[in-house]
């Protein structure tokens, strides 16, 4: 009996190799040449980024750790551009419209589409950078027929991340203090005219006029010549509003801990001790003295029964002795 075998579809991989041996630019950048459209999935430590590519543009990225609404989410809300009451207004009809928040902002007309496109591409050029900031991982092109472009992204130029990649390999550092605090104010600025002070660095990213990977570079290059700077790292925002939640929830659990021992603590309970009388005792010996009594009279009244079984088992006996005879 011939048997059949079926054999699962795998996928075919152009490339693949680790960022030790070969850096993500040069990787970018073979996708590009080759015009490959695919996905290029590099694997680190505690994240996974996905590049997708349509004949060698990068159309879009993304990564595992932290999805994509939720980084437009929070540079839309950490960026000053939403009033905290529009915000608190989404999150109560949430649960009703069966929406996330960002779909409401935008049904809402709180946030446009222009400014979602803004942004959006804004993100997913923060992730390009996050990830070439990795140094351990590995990579692999997954070649696809077809790869569906995202509503209101700008693609990214390949010749457009090399000035970052320039800026990595010169200054690592610098390029990720400034990655790690675009949420925070700039405090001083001074020869930037593209910047301004007392506000976001992502705020002053999305209004200026130039693409934000440009406009990084530039504002890496300025910080490393100290033409601007962050406040210090106890004052920045982010800080700031993390140590306030977590020092006001404190203080929530410590005020229901000591509502609860004060309570405990002033309620009376008044214990009643029950001492037990000698008619108590007295009623309890009868009712055992009763029992016993029934329990004799029973036994008394089933021995009768039983000798004249015996009787009438020995008069049989007899009788049938003397029918023998």
């Amino acid at each position: 009996m011939p048997v059949a075998i079926i054999q699962k579809s795998v996928a075919k991989i152009a490339f693949a190799g680790e960022i030790r041996d070969k850096k993500l630019i040069d990787v970018l950048t073979e996708a590009s040449i080759q015009g490959l459209t695919g996905i290029l999935k590099l694997k680190v430590m505690r994240n996974e980024y996905y590049f997708y590519f349509v004949k060698g543009s990068l159309i879009y990225s993304s990564n595992k750790k932290i999805t994509m609404d939720k980084t437009v989410l929070d540079i839309i809300k950490y960026s000053g551009f939403i009033s905290r009451e529009k915000l608190l207004a989404c999150e109560k009809q949430k649960s009703k419209a069966m929406k996330t928040i960002l779909e409401m902002l935008i049904d809402e007309g709180f946030v446009s589409m222009l400014l979602y496109s803004k942004v959006i591409s804004l993100a997913m050029r923060i992730n390009v950078i996050n990830a070439m900031l990795e140094t351990d991982g590995n990579y692999s092109f997954e070649i696809k027929t077809k790869v569906d472009s995202v509503h209101g992204v700008r693609p990214i130029s390949v010749t457009q991340l090399k000035p970052i990649s320039t800026l990595i390999e010169e200054n690592r550092a610098a390029v990720k203090e400034v990655n790690s605090s675009l949420y925070s104010e700039i405090s001083t600025c001074s020869g930037t005219t593209y910047l301004k002070p007392n506000q976001s660095f992502l705020h002053n990213a999305i209004t200026a006029d130039s693409d934000y990977l440009k406009f990084f570079a530039i504002a890496v290059t300025d910080f490393i010549d100290k033409k601007w700077s962050f406040p210090s790292f106890l004052l920045k925002d982010k800080l700031l509003n993390s140590i306030a939640i977590y020092t006001f929830r404190t203080l929530i659990v410590i005020g229901l801990c000591v509502f609860l021992y004060l309570a405990i603590m002033t309620t009376t309970f008044d214990l009643t001790h029950e001492e037990i009388s000698g008619n108590d005792f007295y009623f309890i010996r009868g009712k055992l003295t009763e029992s016993l009594q029934n329990f004799q009279t029973s036994d008394k009244q089933k021995t009768p029964r039983h000798s004249e079984e015996k009787n009438t088992e020995g008069k049989n006996t007899i009788k049938l002795k003397n029918g023998k005879k």
